[in-house]
């Protein structure tokens, strides 16, 4: 029942019916309701013991820090309407995605999750393609219009609804679900390479209706770590590590590419990364960055929005998601290999679009994306089961595919460091592709 329930929110989330199908239905606070009842139908699970809380998983953990960090972010400034206003939203988001982790104990489960993405970026591509055809889509909804310049002909931006009414943020769904599509059939492997080779091109004219360049890049991003998935795996760190060192060498001469909005992000970061120094541990406050940019702006980088928000100390919790994620993830498909029982070979083919998919959505939200976005952290808790699900496949004294408390301290620490230092790095050298 939980599952269920968790599916209906992830399609709520998506599909948006209340903005433009079913419209009496807005400001109804249908999903309030569905995580209500879920949360009723999980305790009752694990009462019954059909179900658990996965507490061997540092996930559970890291979403409690999060959640934790918001409200003293506003603590620290001594503001307690912004402390008040942080715990609703930040608990939601982290209390669903550690429902997944309770849920999302079998390979099925997360074909089904793979699918709903799939489902619903097939009713989005539709939606954008009628809007460069026909000049609208459902309920008579109208693309972004981009006057003329100088340089450009005047064009249209595709746009959904709900969280994806921006052209960028539908971008950024439609290029993480490609990888999706090749894994939602049980079939022959050449049934899915059909289907997904079909759907690719559809999801792909998708986000070059959406005009986002950061779509791009994401596409882009995709399509590398799937052809470094596929090559022996000793060579991941070396390739993985030649495509970060590769985009830092790219950005002093990206400003062919990159157009006025672009070099208002730009400004936006760096001024994001001075007050950054002004409060490194606990940042401005959750949701605050508009501090630094112009009213109703987005700093249109996570990762920026992240420590900014919520200094050191959020951004610890919120990167060591995606890194365990990505990091159990890895291991687990690598584990994997040679295990011949059914089940544990979909589980590889599952994990392995999922890395492809969550890597793409990361990458590009680095110029697209916010802190606290549901997508995001449908993807963390679909790599963070992995590790657990692969287990059931492994003999009984295989290694743990997670490193001890004291090294996930050390790791997540240095990671989130690092990811830091690369961020500012980039910016500075982004920056000097305009100066």
């Amino acid at each position: 029942m939980t599952f269920k329930l968790a599916s209906l929110f992830m399609l709520m989330v998506f599909w948006r019916p209340q903005e433009w199908l079913i419209p009496w239905l807005y400001g109804v606070p249908v999903l309030d309701v569905v995580v209500i009842i879920a949360i009723l139908a999980l305790a009752t699970e694990i009462q019954e013991g059909t179900a658990r809380i996965p507490k061997e998983m540092p996930h559970v953990w890291l979403l409690l820090g999060l959640w934790i960090s918001a409200p003293i972010s506003h603590i620290a400034h001594f503001y307690f309407y912004g402390m008040v206003n942080s715990i609703i939203p930040v608990f939601k988001i982290c209390f669903f995605t550690f429902m997944l982790l309770c849920s999302l104990d079998r390979p099925s489960r997360l074909r089904v999750s793979a699918f709903l993405f799939v489902a619903m970026a097939i009713i989005m591509t539709h939606h954008a393609l009628l809007q460069q055809s026909r000049g609208y889509g459902f309920a008579g909804a109208v693309p972004m219009l981009i006057p003329a310049t100088y340089e450009t002909a005047e064009y249209h931006r595709s746009l959904f609804f709900g969280i994806f009414l921006d052209p960028n943020d539908l971008a950024q769904f439609l290029l993480t679900c490609i990888p999706f599509t090749f894994i939602i059939f049980r079939g022959p492997w050449f049934v899915n390479l059909l289907v997904g080779s079909g759907l690719t091109y559809y999801f792909v004219l998708g986000v070059l209706a959406t005009g986002s360049r950061g779509g791009i890049v994401g596409l882009a991003a995709s399509a590398g770590m799937q052809i470094i998935l596929a090559l022996p795996r000793r060579w991941f760190k070396y390739l993985f590590s030649a495509g970060l060192l590769a985009f830092l060498a790219f950005c002093p001469f990206s400003s062919g590419v990159l157009d006025a909005s672009a070099h208002d992000r730009v400004i936006y970061w760096g001024l994001a990364n001075r007050q950054f120094l002004h409060n490194p541990i606990f940042g401005l406050g959750y949701d605050m960055y508009w501090m630094v940019t112009l009213k109703g702006h987005a700093l249109h980088n996570a990762y920026v929005a992240c420590y900014t928000d919520l200094g050191l100390f959020g951004f610890f919790f919120w990167f060591g998601l995606i890194q365990l994620g990505f990091g159990g993830a890895i291991r687990a498909r690598n584990a994997l290999v040679g295990v011949n029982i059914d089940e544990a070979v979909q589980l590889r083919r599952i994990t392995r679009q999922t890395i492809v998919a969550s890597f793409g959505f990361c990458v590009s939200a680095f110029f697209l994306s916010r802190t606290f976005i549901y997508p995001l952290f449908f993807l963390i808790a679909m790599m963070a089961v992995a590790p657990l699900i692969a287990k059931r496949y492994l003999p009984p004294d295989h290694p743990s595919l997670w490193p001890s408390r004291k090294k996930i301290i050390i790791q997540v620490s240095i990671g989130t460091v690092i990811a830091m230092i690369y961020v500012w790095v980039s910016c500075i050298l982004l920056n000097m592709a305009f100066y």
